[in-house]
């Protein structure tokens, strides 16, 4: 038997080597005891914070292959899923994924059994309750009932900044309420946007709002073109990236 002690400052390693001479045969037995003498355990750092501590180069998730990536991987027996958790330089996260292939991903469920998820707070009153601002790049569904409804929400009114007595709208415009204090007329570009752009205009002041085609259509019922006096509103509507219909409080 040949027993060894190597000691460094987290803990004590006992490593037992028993060979066992049978039939001519060499049995190699490796027993491998690790008896903490702090409170922290560290892999990859030799000077843990925390109860378990877990480090490696940062990286993105990858989305293709099978290799190294991430700190932490958990998963079942028989299955291909896992969720990996890890830090890129600058960010962490978890990504559900097939083990095999990482271009497979699969779905990540908080709470499933209930109870609320908070983000930016600790006391959640929601199923999803966030403290700050969300952006949606993409669609935002309803239930289509008369319970999915939107409430405790300001208008977002928006003063552009003109140049030369102009403004060009922008993708960023959809959804605001343009107001413009001018005392001589506006000029409105309207460029090629999206379908479904929409904004609402505002004329503050004595200078009407004249909405300018920019290799656009735009159409309106009675044929008008501009906001028809001080406090008119008309509102925008792309039907096309390049045809839109005006409405409103206007006039020629």
């Amino acid at each position: 038997m040949e027993c060894k002690f190597p000691i460094n400052n987290k803990q004590l390693s006992l490593l037992i080597v028993i060979h066992l001479q049978r039939m001519n045969k060499l049995l190699v037995l490796l027993l491998l005891f690790s008896l903490p003498l702090s409170a922290q355990t560290g892999i990859g750092t030799t000077t843990p914070i925390n109860k378990l501590q877990v480090e490696t180069a940062a990286a993105s998730p990858l989305t293709s292959g099978s290799g190294f990536n991430g700190n932490v991987r958990l998963g079942a027996t028989g299955a291909n899923q896992v969720l990996d958790l890890g830090l890129g330089t600058t960010f962490g996260w978890i990504q559900s994924r097939d083990k095999t292939t990482y271009g497979t991903n699969y779905n990540l469920s908080l709470n499933p059994n209930g109870g609320n998820v908070g983000i930016n707070k600790t006391a959640p009153t929601k199923t999803l309750d966030v403290t700050g601002d969300v952006a949606v790049s993409a669609t935002l569904s309803g239930g289509n009932t008369a319970t999915s409804t939107i409430a405790g929400f300001a208008a977002n009114l928006y003063a552009p900044t003109l140049t030369s007595s102009a403004y060009t709208l922008q993708a960023s415009d959809n959804g605001k309420i343009l107001t413009f204090n001018n005392a001589t007329a506006v000029t409105l570009n309207v460029p090629s946007l999206f379908t479904g752009f929409n904004c609402m205009i505002i004329q503050l002041g004595a200078g009407q709002v004249v909405f300018t085609q920019s290799s656009t259509t735009i159409t309106n019922r009675s044929s008008f073109n501009k906001t028809a006096g001080t406090n008119a509103i008309a509102t925008l509507v792309g039907i096309s990236a390049s045809s839109f219909i005006v409405a409103g409080d206007m006039s020629n």
